[in-house]
């Protein structure tokens, strides 16, 4: 049969039709049979999503929103579920964005396997609320907000002349305590190598002595009682010395007058000797004297807390020192089932002063420098088998009272070793 071609157009024309019509059901998701199943999400703000946008279960699209109605308990979005696909009972609905700025969808997340079954059609869930663009500018306001008063209070700090003047001497004092405490330890190094011998015979002998001292730890309270006296003993002492002074110096005279009138050798001989020791006991009596007048004792306690562990510290020590520079230290750190023995030995001024014996129970050196009238600091370096630095600093804040800054152990974990507390002297 010949067709004409009025004929053959037509044909073609129908056939084009319906291939455009295919491709835009296909392409559109278009059916005239509902496929799939309903579920229905209650929203508190859907945050600009419409009928149309996708529907994703664990990332994979697996239905589309059909209508999106607001109402008196939210906005309810309708959408509808491929068939085949189940929803586990407890799953998440959210609503998400395709980057910064796509396009909104649903996005379903299941944190079970289905052990409390599976949504039925028409079933209606709760969904959570999105944390859209708005949420984040007002947050990201509020905190440039913060800023900007952190700022401004920084720059009222920095701009007031006095603090530019802290900072400034305060830096000048920190290179200095860094020149001196570099001067120190080449020299504490020159030290080591040349007497390192000597250096460890130290140390045999000091953790012996701290032995020694733990067991003699235990009996001075009850001895200090007897022997202290409230003061009395000193008291007792000194006069005690002042006597022996003074009948020295009585036999002395008592021997020079018969000195000139006996004439037998023997009992010359023996004047002379009893004037030698009479001048040997004024002389120790006056050097007992002088020794007495120029001791000074201190003593102190201090109660720290470190904030990172919510734990407390208590330390006490007594400094015994003399007109020459030099003086002692003993004390305890961290007072309670921790209690670790101090034991020093040094030399120097409130200006600049080293030690060197037992810190917090361990064979060390240490310095201590002022920075001011009111302000000083001390750095520890002890340890031999392990090395640890503490560095302290030290605020006068009243008659007798200190703010006190402790590092135990600058080398590992510090934040855990810092503790802030008081000291006060007596």
């Amino acid at each position: 049969m010949t067709l004409s071609t009025e004929a053959k157009v037509g044909a073609v024309s129908v056939i084009g039709f319906l291939l455009l019509m295919i491709m835009v059901v296909n392409l559109g998701n278009f059916s005239f049979a509902e496929k799939g199943y309903p579920i229905k999400a209650v929203f508190s703000d859907v945050n600009g999503l419409v009928a149309g946008s996708g529907v994703r279960y664990a990332g994979v699209d697996v239905g589309r929103v059909d209508l999106v109605q607001a109402g008196v308990e939210g906005v309810t979005v309708r959408m509808r579920i491929n068939s085949g696909v189940k929803i586990p009972v407890g799953a998440q609905f959210t609503i998400s964005t395709d980057g910064l700025m796509g396009e909104k969808y649903i996005n379903i997340i299941s944190t079970t396997v289905g052990e409390a079954g599976y949504l039925e059609p028409d079933a209606v869930v709760r969904g959570q609320a999105p944390n859209g663009m708005d949420k984040l500018v007002s947050s990201a306001d509020r905190v440039l907000g913060e800023v900007e008063k952190l700022v401004r209070s920084l720059n009222e700090i920095v701009g007031d002349e006095q603090v530019k003047a802290s900072m400034k001497a305060t830096a000048l004092n920190a290179r200095e305590i860094t020149e001196r405490l570099s001067e120190l330890s080449a020299t504490l190094a020159r030290m080591a190598r040349n007497n390192e011998q000597d250096v460890n015979t130290m140390a045999a002998n000091l953790r012996i002595m701290s032995g020694s001292l733990r067991d003699v730890a235990g009996r001075i309270d009850t001895m200090m009682e007897s022997v202290d006296n409230n003061g009395q003993t000193a008291k007792d002492v000194r006069e005690a010395v002042g006597n022996l002074k003074n009948t020295s110096v009585r036999v002395e005279r008592m021997a020079a007058s018969l000195e000139n009138v006996v004439t037998d050798p023997s009992t010359a001989k023996d004047i002379k000797e009893t004037l030698k020791n009479a001048r040997e006991v004024s002389a120790k009596a006056n050097k007992t004297l002088a020794q007495l007048d120029t001791i000074k004792v201190e003593s102190g306690v201090e109660m720290l807390y470190n904030s990172h562990l919510s734990q407390y510290q208590s330390n006490a020590d007594v400094k015994v020192s003399t007109a020459n520079k030099d003086f002692a230290v003993i004390g305890v750190h961290d007072i309670g089932e921790s209690s670790r023995g101090n034991f020093q030995y040094g030399h120097g001024d409130d200006r600049f002063a080293a030690r060197v014996g037992i810190i917090d129970g361990k064979a060390g050196i240490g310095a201590d420098t002022s920075v001011n009238s009111q302000w000083r600091i001390s750095l520890d370096v002890y340890d031999p088998n392990e090395v640890r630095v503490k560095l302290r600093s030290q605020y006068k804040i009243g008659s007798d009272l200190y703010l006190i800054g402790l590092t135990d152990n600058l080398t590992k974990e510090p934040e855990d070793n810092t503790y802030i507390g008081l000291r006060r002297d007596f």
